[in-house]
């Protein structure tokens, strides 16, 4: 770029120039344009967000950070940054420039609107997440029956006794939990789940659900799914519930004492699919003889987690699915 010079005249009067090199620090937004609107069209960390990426051109600073409202959102790497805002409102935007002691240079800002979405309903929220579904004909118990492909982001579910991934049927919120539990098995490098169930119109225990006489199980309403095993991405290995998870005696529910990698892997799935929401109800196979193949899960409110018990001799606690 070209700078500004400072010329001084030789006071002896010879004509000569002195032309010094004045540093002039800057730093301009580029993006957005001030007045940008971006609506909240993308789910980030399960919460509708809009993602806004920040270019700035800089020069003689050391860093660039970009604040709003008084809160940094980082420093600008290699000319940009990109920040999710989860607020539908006004934001004004500072691009402070620093030097190497951390002295404010320059500043630039800009201001964007952010606008909430248009449909925050559950089938919003699949076109969000990528999903590929479709809306499925009325199932008794079902409340938003949807038909969803079985590949979910990057993970396939599987029924257990298939080859090949098959589309589901389920309540639509389900959907919603799957793809937040393919977030939590993903860093485990697993890329399958298998599963031996979802949609079961009957009660816990057995039963008709029109009787009147007994408790509906979340799998009538196609709001629960028990997983058997998760398979590993690149092999044939598997995490299975079956023949992985030991079982424990233990008062507290989480952490479960583990006696192996595998069993690890297992408890660690199945404290982080409770204590991250992910579902209401996590029944693992220390539940009781009827588990030991799977964990069942489900979206009950009121959140359960049952993590105690030893083969034979098995937690009575009423209310609770299976």
């Amino acid at each position: 770029m070209v700078r500004p010079m400072s010329a001084d005249v030789d006071a002896g009067g010879g004509g000569g120039v002195d032309a010094t090199v004045t540093p002039m620090p800057r730093v301009t937004i580029t993006a957005p344009m001030d007045g940008a609107t971006f609506p909240q069209d993308a789910l980030v960390g399960g919460e509708w967000a809009a993602s806004v990426t920040f270019t700035v051109d800089a020069a003689d600073v050391a860093r660039v950070e970009l604040v709003s409202g008084g809160v940094s959102l980082g420093d600008v790497m290699d000319g940009s940054l990109t920040y999710a805002f989860y607020a539908a409102a006004t934001h004004t935007v500072d691009a402070i420039g620093y030097d190497d002691a951390g002295v404010e240079l320059a500043r630039d800002s800009v201001t964007i609107t952010v606008t909430a979405p248009a449909d925050t309903g559950c089938h919003a929220t699949l076109d969000a997440l990528g999903l590929d579904w479709a809306v499925a004909g009325a199932s008794p118990g079902i409340a938003d029956p949807v038909r969803v492909q079985p590949i979910i982001n990057g993970v396939a579910f599987r029924y257990v006794s298939n080859t090949e991934p098959t589309a589901m049927l389920m309540d639509c919120e389900l959907a919603i939990r799957l793809y937040r539990l393919t977030e939590l098995v993903i860093p485990y490098g697993i890329d399958e789940v298998i599963h031996i169930g979802i949609y079961n119109y009957r009660c816990i225990g057995g039963g008709d659900p029109d009787s009147g006489t007994c408790t509906p199980s979340q799998h009538a309403y196609a709001r629960a799914i028990d997983l058997h095993a998760f398979g590993l991405a690149g092999s044939d290995e598997t995490y299975s519930t079956e023949t992985d998870f030991v079982i424990t005696t233990r008062s507290d529910p989480c952490p479960i004492p583990f006696s192996n990698d595998k069993d690890r892997v297992l408890k660690e799935l199945a404290c982080s699919m409770w204590s991250e929401r992910v579902f209401e109800i996590v029944l693992t196979p220390n539940y009781n003889a009827d588990h030991r193949n799977h964990f069942h899960v489900d979206m009950t409110a009121g959140s359960m987690f049952i993590g105690e018990g030893v083969e034979g001799v098995d937690p009575v606690i009423g209310g609770l699915d299976d």
